[in-house]
């Protein structure tokens, strides 16, 4: 996608056909709703389109992603998952296809060109905790923590004590491609000497209460970054299993063919 059309969709996205009215529903029920539905979700496959420009880039660079997700609440990382990625970098916006996955012991992690895969590659795996942990946080954005991190992420948007970090929080009704949802927007204090204009904005579908997309938006200097994106939810709570997230040192990966399959799903 070209950054012109990038920028169109998040204009129109912000400032066209979207439909506002007074608050229609009470903050703290809002949250608790929300963390409701969340909390009732164990394992999740969920397509998500991600656009992010950071601070010292000029680019806004795009990766669509197939996640699944077994949560693990008491594991550092929150969930065993398995990620097939596609994404572009910087300087000419290469296309590169790469998966991921994690069981707790060990993370797989395979990157390459698409159009150098072969049928035999061999991923890298570490099992050392450190390696690991730090494998795994380079490419948390995709894991959704807001999410499907901790419990009652969003029951503190209501409470004092974060609250005393906002300007302003409030809630709006609006349409989301065709879509009824409430808009959770949180307006961060200036932090001297550090960000400003600090914007979150969460879309929540008013049928189940579950995100179904993410915005935020900020200034450090002179400098600005955002981030975006969409979730389609493919599955919720159906039949993964721990064993799915099996890390196998001894076999290759046919990358062509799992490319291929990736495309499939992405556009079915």
């Amino acid at each position: 996608m070209n950054k012109k059309n990038i920028f169109l969709l998040l204009i129109t996205l912000f400032l066209a056909t979207n439909i506002s009215f007074a608050q229609p529903i009470e903050l703290k029920e809002l949250v608790q709703q929300v963390d409701i539905s969340l909390n009732s979700i164990n394992t999740v496959t969920y397509k998500v389109n991600y656009f992010n420009k950071y601070l010292a880039r000029k680019d806004t660079l795009h990766s669509t992603a197939i996640c699944s997700l077994y949560r693990m609440p008491k594991d550092k990382m929150k969930s065993y998952h398995n990620i097939d990625l596609e994404f572009e970098v910087e300087n000419g916006g290469k296309k590169y296809f790469s998966q991921r996955k994690y069981n707790g012991d060990k993370v797989l992690w395979y990157n390459r060109m698409v159009d150098s895969l072969t049928t035999n590659e061999k991923p890298e795996i570490y099992s050392d905790k450190k390696m690991k942990h730090s494998i795994v946080e380079g490419y948390s954005n995709l894991l959704l923590k807001k999410y499907f991190g901790k419990k009652a992420n969003f029951s503190s948007y209501s409470s004092k004590i974060v609250q005393a970090f906002l300007n302003e929080i409030d809630i709006k009704e609006e349409l989301l491609h065709g879509t009824p949802v409430y808009v959770l927007n949180i307006y961060y204090k200036d932090r001297k000497d550090s960000t400003r204009d600090n914007v979150e904005k969460h879309y929540i579908r008013k049928i189940d209460f579950l995100p179904i997309a993410f915005y935020s938006f900020l200034r450090w200097e002179n400098m600005e970054q955002y981030n975006y994106y969409e979730i389609e939810y493919l599955s919720i709570n159906s039949n993964i299993s721990i064993d799915d997230f099996k890390i196998d040192e001894s076999k290759s990966l046919n990358a062509i063919e799992l490319y291929k399959n990736f495309k499939s799903k992405i556009n079915p």
